[in-house]
C-alpha cells in the first residue's frame, strides 16, 4: 500500500516539476500529462482484460495457429510444458502482471488528474 501511495505523489511530483522545467507552456504540458495518463490507463484496461481470461480462447486459437506454422524440437516442448507447471514461475508471472497493472493505473490517474489541476490553474 506504501508504494501505491508513494507513486502516486512521486508521479504528482514529477508533472509538478515537468511544469516549470520543460519549455512549454502549462496548457501545453497538461495536455501531454493527460494523453500519457490515458495511455496509460488504456494499458492497465488492456491488461485486466487480459488477466480475466476474457479473450483466452482467441489467444489459444492463435498459438494453436502459430504451432502448427512453426514446429518446436521435442525438447522445446518440454521445456515448456515444465515452465507451464512450475508454481514458482506461475506466482512470479502473476505477482509481476498485478504489479504493472497496479502501477500503469495508479500513474496514468495521477497524470490524469494533475493534468486536471494544471488547467484549473490556468
Amino acid at each position: 500500500m506504501k508504494w501505491k501511495v508513494s507513486l502516486f505523489f512521486i508521479t504528482i511530483l514529477g508533472w509538478y516539476i515537468a511544469t516549470f522545467v520543460a519549455p512549454f507552456s502549462l496548457a501545453d504540458v497538461s495536455n501531454i500529462a493527460f494523453l500519457i495518463g490515458l495511455i496509460l490507463i488504456i494499458i492497465a484496461a488492456i491488461a485486466l482484460i487480459l488477466h480475466t481470461g476474457f479473450l483466452t480462447p482467441l489467444i489459444q486459437g492463435f498459438q494453436i495457429i502459430g504451432e502448427r506454422v512453426v514446429r518446436k524440437s521435442r525438447s522445446a516442448e518440454r521445456a515448456d510444458s515444465q515452465i507451464k507447471d512450475d508454481p514458482n514461475m506461475k506466482a512470479f508471472k502473476a505477482n509481476l502482471a498485478a504489479r504493472i497493472t497496479q502501477s500503469t493505473f495508479i500513474v496514468g490517474s495521477s497524470s490524469i488528474l494533475t493534468s486536471v489541476i494544471i488547467i484549473f490553474m490556468l
